[in-house]
């Protein structure tokens, strides 16, 4: 017997032995793989700036922590990118507190404000063997007002977000004056959280943090935490200009591990003779009792906030009272006293298991876990290793099972799933020079400070300054002649506002996003929160309210929605690929209700909201040259089943989620009078993800052939061609035509690489 699992499997070798041995078992391991546990390396001696303030805290810094803090004594940026639980806060706690010491400041940029509270904690701990506790304070929109003068005049250390240091810092620079002239470090933490549109975001705030700071007479190093990534040097210089020193080699311990994956059982369609796997969240809840029964703490991470309700409601429906309140459901949109009640309970071992969305991945400290499950793959190996390590306490050997939805990136890496087990991370992207974002950026920072002309870097923004009204160049700088352009940009999502829910005495039970608002909290919408149904009574966006009653019908259900694209620009042809600017513009037109389990759709109900519409870049492609391989009846039906295999694909090509897109096909294109698929960044601007998919095309469409023809269904499934983003319900796909198709288009395109060959020579 395996002396490392947890006492409540003491009679068993191994998690896989113990998931196998139950009546219930269906062979649903399809893949195992046992990671043995990783033996600490030697601590090596450190005598060097930082040591008098670890021999007073009694630590003793692991080889990879000594690396980093070695090269912090020598001047350089650090960015340390080693799995969860390698002790990646130690390298910026303990220069922090020596600056401090010193008269310096430091200010440390989270992602989420939960984070910076359970970091702030944690410093203050150290701190206050120094007496520099009270020079420690977290500074965002929650800090009231009365404190945050106090803050600016006081504080040495702040713990804040891109949020509040755009909105509330940066453009009342002057009044930071004291703070920024000493500051000694910047601690940028969950690194490769900043990507496609929140790292383009947070590379122009960083940068223009560092301008204002050499303006007050400060040279600031960065210290930057990750997880592990494919290229953590040049990702921080993406995002601060800078050169960095990387980090990587964890040589603490770490207890063994083993990854499974766990399929499914198919299941028989009552619509079709096609085979369709048995739902994830009811996979998923009959594990999460399980692991309540045994004692086992677990985290159930959850891809969207209705799964993780769902997979609560599901296995608390299995379980006595008792058991019951052993299992509860975390994520975005519950009050902060309710979460943070949620996260201490868990702590206390008072919760086992929680349905958690990536509200809970990002750091916060809710103890040591036993398992983590992933219901679905999350999105990239980063993600996925990253949750992974939540698991792991002590010599305690983890569990880490994936559940394969029926999505087409799952049942790549299902098939293929010895490319998770090697552990290979992608390469984050951001793009300080966005070219939608970084005007907006120069905006605010000509606001806080006129720009010099060596610091508009690219030719085009330059021509940019020149032509806006906003701007005025004086002796060799830009001045910036509007009103405050700050509250014009939004750092994070398509816009700012925010709904408040409400139950129907008027008490706030949560929040949402406006465009989340308009799929998910519509009137006659069913609601899931905190695994209790409400039917939402009323939506008022002008006043940003919803007001939920609880519902205890047996139904849920999907809004529809009608998406119109304008082509704006074309910008280039890659072998008949269209890359340009498009007008892209969608309103929720309806909604299905459907009982649960079995899906059934009971009506659809139409509806009046209001359209969204932003210009972003996309891709296109002209089918009418291959059209003649399917019946023009089904010429619709098979190029909307191509799209959305495209769509559910691009994330093994670029580093992107499903969300991240979308796209439309139109059998007649009114403006061209031919067939067009469409496939756009799903944000007003856009970020390149359509670009960098134009780019590989040709392997991305191979890989859409491939999946449509080894798919073993015979209409079409989720795994290949049915999407949950789609929205006209799945309906009029062709999984037979799209394969036609795909192979007709990749017979063109090597047809047209041939001629541009023989062309050229």
């Amino acid at each position: 017997m395996a002396k490392d699992l947890p006492d409540c499997l003491k009679n068993y070798s191994s998690y896989h032995q113990w998931l196998a041995d139950s009546k219930a078992y269906k062979d649903q391991i399809s893949f195992f793989s046992f990671f043995p546990e990783q033996k600490e390396g030697q601590r090596p001696l450190y005598q060097g700036r930082y040591s008098e303030i670890l021999t007073k805290l009694a630590l003793r810094p692991y080889h990879h922590q000594v690396e980093a803090l070695t090269a912090l004594e020598a001047g350089q940026h650090v960015v340390v990118a080693t799995p969860t639980a390698s002790g990646k806060s130690l390298s910026y706690q303990i220069p922090t507190l020596d600056a401090l010491d010193h008269g310096a400041t430091a200010l440390y940029l989270f992602p989420t404000k939960a984070l910076a509270h359970d970091q702030l904690e944690k410093l203050q701990g150290l701190a206050a063997g120094f007496s520099l506790d009270g020079l420690i304070a977290s500074y965002d929109g929650d800090t009231p007002a009365n404190k945050r003068r106090l803050l600016r005049e006081s504080a040495a250390c702040l713990l804040t977000n891109p949020d509040m240091l755009h909105y509330g810092i940066l453009p009342h620079h002057g009044l930071w004056s004291r703070f920024l002239g000493r500051l000694k470090f910047i601690v940028v933490d969950e690194l490769h959280s900043y990507r496609g549109v929140m790292g383009s975001h947070v590379a122009n705030i960083l940068q223009r943090l560092l301008r204002l700071a050499q303006h007050y007479g400060s040279s600031p190093q960065i210290i930057a935490a990750s997880a592990t990534i494919g290229n953590p040097a040049e990702h921080a210089k993406n995002l601060s200009g800078l050169d960095f020193v990387a980090v990587c080699q964890d040589s603490g311990f770490r207890a063994a591990r083993e990854l499974i994956f766990w399929r499914p059982p198919d299941l028989p369609s009552s619509e079709s003779d096609d085979l369709r796997r048995r739902s994830i969240n009811l996979e998923a809840a009959d594990l999460a009792v399980r692991f309540v029964r045994v004692g086992l703490k677990s985290i159930f991470f959850c891809n969207s906030r209705k799964s993780a309700e769902l997979v609560k409601r599901y296995a608390v429906g299995q379980l006595a009272d008792d058991e019951a309140a052993l299992m509860q459901s975390y994520r975005a949109g519950y009050t902060p006293e309710d979460r943070q009640d949620i996260e201490a309970g868990f702590k206390r071992g008072d919760i086992r298991v929680l349905a958690a969305t990536s509200a809970l991945e990002l750091g916060v400290d809710v103890g040591g876990v036993d398992a983590v499950v992933l219901l679905g793959y999350p999105g990239s190996m980063t993600a996925l290793w990253q949750r992974a390590g939540r698991a792991g306490r002590g010599d305690r050997r983890s569990l880490t099972l994936l559940i394969p939805g029926n999505d087409p990136l799952d049942e790549y890496y299902l098939n293929h799933p010895e490319l998770i087990a090697d552990a290979k991370v992608e390469n984050a992207v951001a793009d300080a020079y966005n070219t939608e974002l970084h005007p907006l950026h120069l905006a605010c920072a000509a606001y806080e400070k006129p720009l010099a002309e060596d610091e508009v870097i690219l030719g085009e923004m330059a021509a940019f300054l020149e032509e806006s009204a906003l701007f005025e160049k004086r002796r060799k700088r830009w001045l910036y002649c509007g009103s405050y352009p700050h509250s014009k940009l939004s750092v994070r999502g398509l816009g700012g506002q925010r709904i408040v829910l409400k139950d129907g005495f008027g008490k706030r039970i949560g929040l949402s996003d406006f465009e989340s608002a308009l799929r998910e909290l519509h009137p006659g919408a069913v609601y899931l929160h905190q695994g209790e149904m409400y039917l939402v009574r009323n939506l008022d966006l002008d006043n940003g309210v919803a007001v939920l009653l609880p519902h205890i019908e047996d139904f849920y259900t999907q809004a529809r929605s009608e998406t119109d694209i304008e082509i704006l620009s074309q910008e280039a042809t890659l072998y008949g690929v269209n890359i340009g600017r498009v007008r892209v513009s969608s309103q929720v037109s309806s909604y299905v209700r459907k009982r649960y389990i079995s899906e059934a759709v009971l009506d659809e109900r139409p509806l009046d909201l209001p359209e969204l519409s932003y210009p972003t870049q996309a891709l296109w492609f002209d089918v009418s040259e291959v059209a003649s391989v399917v019946h023009p009846s089904e010429l619709p039906a098979a190029m909307h089943a191509l799209e959305h295999s495209l769509i559910g694909l691009l994330p093994v090509f670029v580093l992107c989620e499903r969300a991240d897109v979308g796209g439309v096909s139109y059998p007649n294109y009114p403006a061209t009078a031919t067939p067009l698929i469409f496939i756009y960044d799903g944000y007003p601007g856009g970020v390149g993800y359509t670009r960098a998919g134009a780019s590989v095309f040709a392997d991305w469409l191979e890989a859409a052939k491939e999946l449509l023809q080894d798919c073993p269904c015979k209409s079409g499934c989720p795994r290949c061609v049915l999407s949950p983003k789609c929205g006209n319900g799945n309906q009029h796909l062709s999984k037979e035509g799209a394969l036609n198709l795909a192979e007709a288009l990749l017979k063109r395109l090597e047809q047209q690489r041939l001629q541009a060959s023989t062309f050229q020579l």
